[in-house]
């Protein structure tokens, strides 16, 4: 152990040393990033996601959730396998952004409304980019039409609801383990509704200072990467392979910080299932705020990690079916060029989701109607759920 922490420690002290550096070599650079940051947190992020963090915190606080438990308790055992006091939960992820899922799992986890398996069970699914970002911010003002906002935001849906049933499947347990009397009773809060409404705007206010402080870091180390040309020196090094240099020049904005990377594709006048692929991951920024939000469930970050690459897969593939449907007119054009990225195409990157959304499709199959599925299904969990 005295190891590992000995590593920890020195590659601590490596960061922090490049970290200064960088400070001190560009700083008009990261003045500049830090910039970029507060404009994005302040006219996108902050306005979307304050509303629906308190609105969700309220809910999960106030006991409405149970009430809306009792509505929505069948699909969500016989899809997700959880309690039905997660319903509410499930659907505020869906419509309120990337840290509101998190949010209401660590409330209903620090009210032991839930187990912490079950906790980590819905953070590989209840992580959603919400309406606000995704058809305003992406679709309108990005992309110049709201109805690919739209679309890329049902292939988000759709893609977590694959999982959270993915999931469920793995992590069905004896029906006794989800009777919600005998969880949802552990809890009894008789605050009135002034303290509810003062606790849930507090944890708001906690959840956005740092989910900016976030975005203003993520946004600085951007800038920085951009302005010192290593964003084309990777395409240069991936134009040698003979792929397209576009996509290189996009791999590192779509790692780090969501916004950052879907500015990145529309530069790069990329297909629209690019923008879904890219909202599917997060980015860093997102996994760092969702791991702050969600320390006390002990998430390991190489599974969530993997849930997330099979979200922004599983996503970019039912954008790329939608659009061949609908065929939205969207013109995305480069900043130094007036190339019109089409929204759809025949491409190796769709070919191979479609083979990851057809292997995922036969795991979901009923057992005893595809036995094949079953055994496919049992190696998968067995290296995914395994303790």
């Amino acid at each position: 152990m005295s190891r590992i922490f000995r590593e920890k420690k020195v590659f601590a002290l490596f960061a922090s040393v490049i970290f200064i550096s960088v400070l001190l070599i560009f700083p008009s650079y990261c003045v500049q990033g830090i910039s970029n940051g507060l404009v994005c947190a302040s006219e996108i992020i902050i306005p979307s996601l304050f509303p629906y963090i308190v609105l969700s915190c309220f809910i999960m606080r106030s006991g409405a959730d149970s009430i809306i438990g009792i509505l929505f308790s069948k699909p969500m055992n016989r899809l997700f396998s959880v309690p039905q006091i997660c319903a509410a939960c499930i659907i505020l992820s869906f419509i309120g952004g990337f840290p509101v899922g998190a949010k209401c799992v660590s409330v209903l986890y620090s009210q032991k409304k839930i187990t912490a398996e079950q906790a980590r069970q819905m953070m590989y699914f209840c992580v959603c980019p919400g309406p606000a970002f995704m058809i305003s911010a992406v679709g309108t003002v990005m992309l110049g039409n709201r109805n690919a906002g739209v679309i890329i935001y049902i292939s988000q849906i759709i893609s977590g609801m694959i999982i959270g049933i993915i999931t469920g499947y793995a992590n069905k347990r004896k029906t006794a383990e989800y009777k919600t009397e005998k969880v949802c009773l552990s809890y009894k809060d008789n605050s009135g509704i002034t303290s509810h409404i003062l606790a849930s705007v507090s944890d708001a206010a906690d959840s956005v200072i740092g989910m900016t402080a976030l975005i203003l870091l993520f946004s600085m180390m951007e800038n920085v990467i951009r302005n010192t040309g290593l964003y084309d020196l990777l395409g240069s090094l991936v134009s040698f392979s003979g792929a397209d240099e576009r996509f290189a020049r996009i791999i590192l904005p779509v790692l780090l910080e969501v916004t950052g990377g879907c500015n990145a594709v529309k530069e790069a006048s990329l297909p629209l299932w690019c923008f879904a692929l890219c909202t599917g991951f997060g980015g860093l920024c997102v996994h760092m705020q969702i791991f702050h939000i969600c320390s006390d469930i002990h998430l390991k970050y190489g599974r969530y990690l993997l849930f997330r690459v099979i979200n922004a897969m599983l996503s970019a593939v039912i954008t790329f079916f939608i659009c061949r449907v609908f065929s939205p007119a969207v013109q995305v054009f480069a900043a130094g060029g007036g190339d019109t990225a089409h929204i759809s195409s025949a491409t190796a990157a769709g070919s191979i989701s479609l083979i990851v959304l057809s292997v995922i499709f036969v795991l979901t199959m009923h057992r005893g109607r595809f036995s094949a599925g079953t055994d496919i299904f049992q190696t998968i969990k067995n290296c995914l759920f395994r303790k």
